[in-house]
């Protein structure tokens, strides 16, 4: 997706969102200094023929080196996985219970994403899942999902945040029980990024003892021209099926010409864009197949 009008505030205040979580106590000096480099940066850039993984890279990149440190978010990252893998077991009972198992766990996938270490109030992950039914998706295209799961026989998952991987392990999990012949390729960022899932938290929470974990971009999000070349195979495979976790997927691959590629994306909607692309409210849960518009 190239850069749209909503984004570029959002960019400056990732910035000091960024600070205020990683060092609360920086000055204001070094905020405003980094916000004045990436604001260079645009400035000295085409946005029309950048996509948005781009910008994304380049701003976590100016905050790591305001704070010299290669990886900012390595405690927060590990602090989401262990708190998730804390609610596993449970999870996957209500799972395995559930009437229908394949759409309990992919909404337990989509509710992974809202856990937030920031909240102030207790997280109560679990009340969230027995709370939460199909009929809240406001967008729900589970039918055609296992449509195209009964007519395929592999499946990439693109991975979004830590925390998250945990359930999308749940979710994996849950595919191979109904779905034995499937293959199933799970994919990491290339390098740290934001509190992006690498194959370091794929190895902490066991995913890859599970399937195949293959390395993306070094971008927040899918940027093809400079993912691997394992992963474009994966990605571009005929007859294959796509399902994209995350904002920051779907914001990279917006727009871009995939005549031939199925792929769904599950996603909470946080912001402004979200809603106007998805005609949907801030907070609401997507699961939506890709479409020519989309």
């Amino acid at each position: 997706m190239q850069l749209e009008p909503e984004c570029v505030g959002c960019l400056f205040n990732q910035v000091l969102r960024a600070f205020q979580l990683l060092k609360p106590d920086i000055s204001r000096e070094i905020v405003l200094g980094t916000q004045k480099k990436l604001m260079e940066y645009l400035m000295n850039l085409d946005m029309e023929q950048n996509a948005s993984p781009i910008f994304g890279k380049t701003l976590y990149k100016l905050v790591a080196e305001a704070l010299d440190v290669k990886d900012p978010y390595a405690s927060i990252k590990k602090k989401y996985n262990q708190l998730a893998m804390q609610f596993y077991d449970e999870a996957k009972k209500i799972v395995d219970k559930a009437e229908d198992p394949l759409i309990e766990a992919i909404i337990v996938a989509a509710l992974g994403n809202t856990i937030d270490l920031a909240a102030q109030h207790k997280i109560d992950f679990i009340n969230d899942i027995k709370k939460f039914s199909p009929k809240d998706l406001v967008i729900n295209d589970y039918d055609k999902f296992k449509q195209v799961l009964q007519k395929t026989n592999h499946l990439l998952i693109l991975g979004d945040n830590c925390g998250e991987i945990v359930f999308d392990k749940l979710l994996i999990v849950t595919i191979k029980e109904l779905y034995p012949d499937l293959e199933i390729i799970y994919s990491v960022r290339a390098a740290p990024t934001i509190n992006d899932v690498t194959i370091e938290d794929a190895k902490f929470v066991g995913l890859t003892d599970l399937v195949h974990v293959i390395e993306g971009s070094d971008t927040p999000g899918i940027h093809i021209p400079t993912s691997t070349d394992e992963f474009k195979k994966h990605f571009f495979l005929k007859d294959g099926v796509i399902l994209s976790k995350g904002q920051g997927n779907f914001e990279s691959l917006y727009g871009m010409k995939m005549p031939d590629i199925k792929m769904f994306y599950l996603l909470k909607a946080k912001c402004s864009l979200m809603e106007r692309i998805f005609k949907v409210k801030i907070g609401n849960l997507i699961f939506k197949m890709k479409t020519n518009s989309f």
